[in-house]
This record gives structure tokens, sequence and C-alpha cells, in this order.
């Protein structure tokens, strides 16, 4: 069984999804949950990369720390831009689902 997995997490995009699918806005609470998810995984990556080099200094360890926070809010921008002039979906449904995808991936890291 795999422990990496956000169970918390996509049990509350799922809920969002369902919550805003009764106001036909179930796709743009999809659509911020999967930002949510693939913030989840850069973030894992990124923990994962840091965790197989143990030779790493401090300097390197800051530097791959900023890209990856540069990288994931110029993700999670971009990709919530597209949806809301590109694909037009409802802003607030994307949004919902994409606070609430993080609200759940900081408490399956807590757990």
């Amino acid at each position: 069984m795999n422990n990496n997995v956000p169970k918390i997490q996509l049990t509350i995009i799922l809920a969002s999804v369902v919550y805003f699918s009764t106001i036909d806005a179930g796709i743009s609470a999809f659509y911020g949950g999967i930002i949510s998810l693939i913030n989840t995984a850069l973030i894992n990556r990124h923990m994962q990369k840091c965790s197989n080099s143990m030779t790493m200094d401090a300097q390197t360890s800051v530097a791959m720390m900023t890209v990856s926070v540069i990288t994931r809010m110029m993700m999670a921008a971009g990709l919530t831009l597209i949806g809301f002039f590109l694909l037009e979906l409802n802003s607030e449904a994307l949004i919902f689902g994409l606070v609430f995808g993080l609200i759940g991936f900081l408490i399956d890291k807590v757990k």
C-alpha cells in the first residue's frame, strides 16, 4: 500500500466537485483540484530530489527550494488564468477547488 497517496486531499477535492456539481460548476472545481494535485506532485518531486542528494550544501539547497517555489507559483497562476480566460470556467468553483485541495494537502502532511 502506497502511503504517498494524498487521501484526504482527494476526498476534499471530490467533495467540492460533488458540491459544485449541484450548481453546474463541477468541472471548474475539478480543474482547481487538479491544479492542487499538480502542486502536490511537484512538492513531492522536489522533496524526493532533495532527500536523494545527501551531500548538498546549504546554498544549493536554498537555490533548489527557491526554484521549486517559483515553479509551483508560476504553474498555479498560469493554470488558474488559463481556466479563467481560455476555458471560461466558473471562477468561484475553480478557486474553491484549488484552495480546498491545498487545505487537504496540508492536512495530509500534518497527519
